[in-house]
């Protein structure tokens, strides 16, 4: 069966690394950081700069390796460190995953204010999470064809605040907004890079799904590179207007902060409704992107013995179909234990996005040093890899700072969890081969 008119081309692939970052990352960016003030402003250009260099790295490592996926690489510096890697980078894209459906619903608070409720919103979240779940099984070229235009139209909310925004921006209303939080400067600098480096998480995402792209030595890429510079333009100027237009306490109020900027711009509350709906739209359908990232990254892993064995199976558009299933359960299961500890809308969010990029550092980290050593073992010294994959390494590092003590407990709570489950799956599995 041929299967190339089920792969990406290059627009196709671009939009796929569009969505994975425009889809959840930006509409939920203003909120969390008005919690600090506009001194994140700083921040977003201090992350931009790192994440950068992360994208260069996989677009080298895709010029250097056949698969360079986060699990691929971390397994080509070490078997070991690529069977955690692999772990940690499948299981954080799962919990950051349910971060996205909540991120979406937030802009549905505007009509449905009972989202907040925990059980409500536990309802909601896992009936999509299974939705969601069936559709990926119809390969990346119709989740591609649904994403983009969905897209299409929350880029369209972001770039009117980002054009037009400016023309109700407060200069004295934006220095009001500096540091809210009270920290010291370079601690408030600091306290925003967890949710700036989640609003990144995804600039892998095409090189996750290699193969399911055409020419992917030319287009991965290309579209890694086009999709992260527009995204970083529109992240940093529309949520630096926002800044501008209200109060700290205004944008810390309202989850649907694109919708508030709308509203105000055109003066119709109407309108501020519809792009609410249709942000909403765009982020829960980013869900689909990413449910595939994961199945893929691993069925890398468990193609390397790293994972279980079930993640490999393919049906006939090339998805990871019965991984995609065990994925589901595993955010079921996450989303009954914040429904459990009563977990509204912002505070879920706020969960789960800090455990996710935490544990997503370790793989992150670890291509970086791929990179390098690929360079020693070939007799081929790169200084232009060696130099963005220490400064990436510095910006990775830099996020574990951030966290606070309590952040790095939950992660090691994580880790212990997934190592215990981890070796008792393959206990069982070796037990029935004997």
């Amino acid at each position: 069966m041929d299967t190339s008119k089920h792969k990406l081309g290059l627009v196709g692939a671009t939009f796929f690394i569009i969505a994975s970052l425009a889809g959840s990352g930006v509409i939920a960016l203003p909120q969390q950081l008005a919690a600090v003030g506009s001194i994140t402003l700083l921040s977003f250009l201090l992350v931009t700069a790192g994440a950068f260099c992360l994208t260069l790295v996989y677009v080298r490592a895709g010029a250097l390796f056949d698969n360079p996926s986060p699990t691929a690489l971390s397994a080509y510096v070490n078997p070991l460190l690529g069977a955690k890697s692999g772990l940690f980078y499948v299981y954080s894209n799962l919990i950051s995953n349910v971060s996205i459906l909540i991120a979406g619903l937030g802009y549905l608070t505007y009509f449905v204010p009972s989202l907040n409720h925990p059980i409500v919103l536990g309802c909601v979240v896992i009936t999509l999470i299974w939705v969601f779940t069936f559709l990926a099984l119809r390969g990346a070229k119709f989740i591609t064809m649904v994403v983009s235009c969905s897209v299409t139209a929350l880029l369209l909310s972001v770039v009117i605040t980002a054009v037009f925004g400016w023309m109700s921006f407060d200069v004295s209303l934006f220095e009001q907004n500096w540091n809210v939080s009270h920290l010291p400067q370079g601690r408030a600098v600091l306290s925003g890079f967890a949710v700036l480096l989640f609003s990144y998480v995804g600039v892998e995402a095409v090189a996750n799904n290699y193969e399911l792209v055409n020419n992917p030595k030319r287009n991965v890429p290309i579209a890694t590179i086009v999709g992260f510079l527009v995204v970083a333009v529109l992240y940093i100027i529309s949520t630096t207007v926002i800044e501008g237009m209200f109060t700290a306490k205004v944008i810390q109020a309202q989850p649907a902060s694109f919708s508030l900027s709308i509203a105000h711009i055109f003066g119709s509350k109407l309108l501020g409704q519809l792009s609410s709906l249709v942000m909403a739209i765009a982020c829960l359908s980013s869900f689909l992107v990413w449910n595939l990232s994961v199945v893929s990254a691993a069925k890398t892993s468990a193609d390397h013995g790293f994972l279980p064995k079930i993640y490999s199976y393919t049906n006939k558009y090339k998805v990871g179909s019965r991984g995609l299933l065990v994925n589901a359960v595993l955010m079921t299961c996450t989303e009954i234990a914040l429904m459990f500890f009563g977990s509204n809308i912002a505070l879920a969010f706020n969960l789960t996005v800090t455990i996710s990029v935490l544990l997503v550092l370790f793989p992150y980290f670890w291509s970086g040093i791929a990179l390098i050593k690929k360079g020693f073992e070939s007799g081929n010294h790169s200084v232009f890899d060696i130099t963005i994959a220490s400064l990436s390494s510095v910006f990775l590092i830099s996020a574990f700072v951030s966290a606070d003590f309590a952040e790095l407990w939950m992660v090691v709570v994580c880790i212990m969890l997934a190592l215990a489950a981890y070796s008792l799956v393959f206990a069982y599995q070796k037990g029935n081969r004997e």
